[in-house]
């Protein structure tokens, strides 16, 4: 099958290199101009400060450094994984490789491109004098369409078109060329990034990027089928990881015999911790275990966007706890644990009948979960008031609510508490 050729652009700091050149210059330099290039990187993530002004006030601070000092940075910056592979892998193809920067310096960015094999580098005019840098920069990189206009210069010369154009970057300074551009691939993103570009991969192996590419090449049927098969098996583990943890939530009434507030405190403070770790997962910050357990949890569609379900798994648990009596809190948090996933799973993979007032859940789903939920109610109450309670859960489950986490404990537990005390 013929490929069309492409021209592959890569961003360089958070795509190629795993850190940032121009922090790693400033630390450095000194503490001081280390804090005050962190501080103006900050400014410009959040759109108080331009590109242009952003480059001046850093490297401006940075005059006098040695020309040494720039290749010691450099030479110590670490790669992602597999970053020569991945170009290699795009050049066997018939692919062109273009390494660019706004952050480093255009002689560095020579040198990268000829280490990685890319086509071409290309980054920021920096002046030297007897080899000390004089803290003046230049070049189109160093304006906000810069990339745009550097990408539209390669075009020219190599003969492609912006549809034969795929951008891969991190920030938003990639915003501008990734909207000409015919695709899109966020790298490890941040958020203004990530929620705009047409793929996403939170990895540090450059690999992860050939299967957007290939996407887009037109897969034969083999490679599909391969694809297809990878896909589903990565579907099952991650559901099982995922209702793993949802299962966890079975040990916390024992841990609230043991002290019931402080495993209310540990709850809250699990909760804002994973609140904020997802703030700075989408903002290309990981947190090591948290981010690690979420990476492999989350769905595909789930990438761009805040993951809710375990904050409302939480605050469910922690309203079971605080606003019924423990028999009643036990219950409906077992159905919780056991019940949503076990309908989950059934559903998932074995469901076949939809539910005709939500089409996202199915009849064999809602039956293994009434099962499941009678099951774990029938420890706490007579059989009767089991059947009851977990056919009103069953209803609620089937509901066309995403946040089930939260109202399956919350409606299951008043259903009860009204039954048994009044």
């Amino acid at each position: 099958m013929n490929i069309k050729r492409k021209l592959i652009v890569f961003d360089t700091d958070g795509v190629i290199f795993r850190s940032q050149y121009l922090l790693q210059l400033s630390f450095h330099s000194s503490f001081f101009h280390f804090f005050h290039a962190f501080f103006l990187c900050f400014l410009f993530s959040i759109n108080v400060l331009p590109m242009r002004k952003l480059l001046e006030r850093i490297y401006g601070s940075l005059k006098r450094i040695s020309e040494d000092k720039f290749w010691e940075v450099y030479d110590n910056m670490k790669l992602v994984d597999n970053a020569k592979e991945a170009i290699n892998s795009l050049k066997r193809k018939g692919h062109s490789v273009a390494l660019i920067s706004s952050g480093v310096p255009d002689f560095l960015m020579k040198d990268l491109a000829k280490k990685l094999e890319a086509d071409c580098g290309h980054g920021i005019g920096t002046q030297f004098d007897k080899g000390t840098f004089t803290g003046e920069i230049s070049g189109l990189l160093t304006f906000h369409d810069g990339k745009t206009r550097v990408v539209g210069k390669l075009l020219q010369e190599g003969e492609f078109t912006w549809d034969d154009v795929i951008v891969v970057g991190d920030d938003r300074n990639n915003l501008d060329v990734m909207s000409h551009a015919k695709i899109s691939i966020g790298y490890n993103p941040n958020y203004q990034v990530r929620k705009k570009t047409k793929y996403v991969t939170d990895s540090y192996d450059l690999n992860k990027v050939l299967t957007y590419v290939e996407i887009n090449e037109g897969p034969s049927f083999i490679e599909l089928s391969k694809s297809l098969s990878k896909e589903f098996t990565y579907s099952w583990k991650q559901e099982f990881r995922r209702k793993g943890v949802h299962v966890c939530t079975a040990f916390i009434p024992f841990f609230t015999t043991i002290h019931y507030t402080l495993t209310l405190y540990l709850l809250m403070g699990i909760t804002i911790l994973f609140i904020i770790s997802e703030w700075l997962r989408l903002n290309a910050v990981s947190l090591p275990v948290i981010n690690l357990i979420t990476k492999y949890c989350i769905r595909t569609s789930e990438q761009r966007h805040f993951t809710l379900s375990p904050v409302t798994l939480s605050v469910g648990v922690m309203c079971a706890l605080i606003f019924f009596p423990r028999t009643i809190a036990c219950a409906v948090i077992m159905i919780v644990a056991f019940s949503d996933s076990i309908a989950t799973m059934v559903g998932r993979f074995y469901g076949r009948n939809r539910i005709p007032y939500n089409q996202r859940k199915s009849l064999e789903g809602t039956l293994a979960f009434f099962i499941s939920a009678t099951i774990c109610t029938i420890f706490y109450f007579p059989l009767y008031t089991a059947l009851a309670a977990s056919f009103v859960s069953c209803i609620i489950e089937s509901l066309p609510i995403k946040a089930d986490n939260l109202t399956i404990p919350l409606g299951t537990g008043l259903f009860l508490t009204l039954l048994t005390y009044y």
